[in-house]
């Protein structure tokens, strides 16, 4: 007797599509390796049975043709009991029987395949909610990393905000020293003017006084003694003038001190930095 398809696979009549597919594929591995024609032969005939079993449709229809093929076989009466007939309603149990097979069959093979189609469906549903849920933290991620970028430019910013606004004090307190120090070069330049022009005085009136002093050698001793006083009184009043002007010049200097000191402070008091600044110290 020829082997059924489920034979060939090796496989019960209630076997589901994995386990069709499964069986398939293990004589697949075992017969691929063998170059015989016997194997070649049964691989072919095993392809053609995983192909009829794997379709529903034709499934149902190879179940009902071999229910048919065996319907004969199993209303024969046996070779022991050949004297005795077969009852009619035996007969209409087992016709019943074959006839309902296909249909449990095909019941059984249609609620396997709404199984795996609502087991499809899950799975679906799930990858669909994972999707959704990488995209959600993906999202999330990157509203974080935008937030971070949005973050890290504003430190960027704020820094580069206060780097200028330290060059921008720097530059102001260079220039402040600078102009402090041009000051002073042009008050110290007006003090060494005006003190030659003291020493040009000083020496054209000693000069004036020498050559009165020749005079007045050959004059009176009274004369003498006048132009001795008179030029005690000169240098008197000479030494007087040179030390108000020296204190005049001083007190300039330390009034000009006095203010950059204090705008220097009045800048930087706030901020811990010294009351003192040694640019504009002598």
């Amino acid at each position: 007797m020829a082997k059924t398809l489920y034979q060939l696979l090796n496989i019960p009549e209630s076997a589901d599509d994995q386990q069709i597919h499964r069986a398939f594929k293990g004589i697949e591995r075992h017969l691929l390796k063998r170059e015989d024609d016997a194997g070649i032969d049964t691989l072919n005939r095993s392809r053609e049975a995983f192909v009829i079993l794997s379709d529903a449709n034709r499934r149902i229809a190879y179940d009902r043709k071999l229910a048919a093929s065996r319907l004969p076989q199993d209303l024969s009466p046996p070779a022991t009991i050949n004297r005795h007939p077969v009852s009619p309603w035996l007969q209409r149990v087992a016709i019943a029987a074959l006839l309902l097979f296909p249909i449990g069959s095909w019941l059984y093979h249609d609620h396997q395949q709404t199984k795996q189609q609502a087991e499809l469906e899950r799975i679906q549903n799930d990858k669909a909610i994972a999707a959704a849920e990488l995209l959600k933290n993906q999202r999330e991620q990157a509203l974080r990393e935008n937030q971070q970028i949005s973050a890290q430019y504003q430190d960027e910013q704020a820094a580069k905000r206060a780097e200028m606004e330290l060059r921008l004090r720097q530059q102001q307190l260079d220039d402040a020293r600078i102009l402090t120090e041009q000051q002073l070069q042009n008050q110290a330049h007006g003090l060494d003017l005006m003190e030659k022009r003291l020493n040009t005085d000083a020496r054209a009136q000693e000069q004036n006084i020498a050559e009165r002093q020749a005079e007045l050698q050959y004059q009176k001793p009274a004369m003498a003694m006048d132009l001795q006083e008179q030029k005690d009184q000169h240098l008197a009043l000479q030494r007087q003038r040179s030390l108000k002007q020296h204190d005049e010049n001083i007190a300039s200097i330390n009034s000009l001190r006095a203010a950059r000191l204090k705008a220097y402070d009045r800048d930087h008091g706030n901020g811990g930095i010294m009351t003192s600044n040694p640019a504009v110290d002598p």
